[in-house]
């Protein structure tokens, strides 16, 4: 088998949370009747939201005079992940299906674990998981470390590890490592859907149809 160790992301790839992340500094700067900088929603689209909430603090410094933005937005998205972000349709069938494969599969996510934890569980996919790890633990999927740190951990060279993520940056730092990309389509990056599609060793529309997972995972 050519795979051993599957990464899956969580927000846009397992869970429906994007809406739920992008709402946040629209809304801020709505409600504080502040403008959008230019490129606004591309940005906010590809920066993880704890540098968007530093960047916009430092642009606009009043955000910040009674409470850290970054506080803010935790608190609010805590709420959201602890009592109603859905799985996508299918999410556990693929989580499934990498395990049948023999794969050992675990959750990698941008989000901190304080409010990853707590969805894990409400939604049941952690019985469906080796473990569950938060960037903020081992690095950001932008970078080489979580992939090294698996490599060391549990001796999986990269060419035997899948990343199944919906953010491009992510998918091309990992395949630029020699990890295989499997990319998962998410409203919030529909715009790079073919840039995803290019790239990837095997390309997800939705979970309702896993056959070219399964292709993969039998090479």
């Amino acid at each position: 088998m050519a795979f051993s160790l599957a990464l899956v992301d969580f927000d846009g790839t397992l869970a429906d949370s994007m809406p739920y992340w992008l709402r946040l500094p629209v809304d801020t700067l709505r409600e504080a009747d502040l403008p959008q900088p230019e490129g606004f929603a591309e940005y906010i689209r590809s920066v993880p939201i704890w540098e968007i909430a530093r960047d916009m603090g430092k642009m606009y410094p009043q955000l910040e005079a009674d409470t850290p933005l970054a506080a803010r937005w935790s608190a609010e998205m805590a709420e959201h992940y602890a009592r109603e972000i859905p799985l996508k349709p299918g999410a556990k069938e693929l989580l499934r299906t990498l395990r049948a494969a023999g794969l050992g599969v675990y959750i990698l996510s941008a989000t901190r674990r304080a409010l990853l934890d707590p969805a894990v569980e409400r939604l049941g996919v952690a019985p469906l998981a080796d473990g569950v790890y938060a960037e903020e633990e081992i690095g950001s999927k932008r970078t080489e470390a979580p992939y090294a740190f698996f490599r060391d951990t549990l001796g999986v060279p990269y060419e035997r590890m899948l990343l199944v993520e919906d953010a491009p940056r992510n998918l091309a730092a990992a395949e630029a490592l020699g990890v295989a990309g499997v990319g998962v389509y998410d409203e919030s990056m529909k715009e790079y859907t073919e840039t995803i599609r290019a790239g990837a060793a095997a390309y997800l529309p939705d979970f309702s149809d896993l056959s070219a997972l399964e292709a993969l995972l039998r090479l």
